[in-house]
């Protein structure tokens, strides 16, 4: 997904220095389109990427569900992940470590 996010970021800033050229180049250049006769090329550009950009819009609902879809599904793991975390952690700490085959010491018999 990033490689087209990235090439579809490099096509747009082609196409601008293109159009930036172009102007440059020939400010008066003209374009002939099939109904509409001849109009500027700086127009037809416009037009032909602002239809690039609206059909992004079809994709970004797509891609936006995606995402969203992996967010919960990330809080899902962490939460899971959280509450095995928890169940790990020792309840209580013992002050004193006791040795396992020796009785367990009566704290009046310590004092005396």
């Amino acid at each position: 997904m990033r490689l087209v996010h990235w090439l579809s970021f490099l096509l747009a800033l082609l196409a601008l220095i293109a159009v930036v050229v172009v102007q440059a180049v020939q400010p008066a250049a003209r374009v002939a389109v099939p109904g509409l006769g001849t109009v500027p090329l700086l127009w037809a550009l416009g037009f032909v990427f602002g239809l690039g950009f609206l059909s992004g819009w079809v994709y970004l609902p797509g891609y936006a569900w995606v995402l969203a879809r992996e967010r919960r599904a990330w809080k899902r793991e962490r939460a899971r992940m959280e509450a095995e975390l928890a169940e790990l952690r020792p309840r209580q700490v013992e002050e004193v470590p006791r040795i396992p085959d020796r009785p367990v010491p009566d704290p009046d018999e310590a004092g005396a």
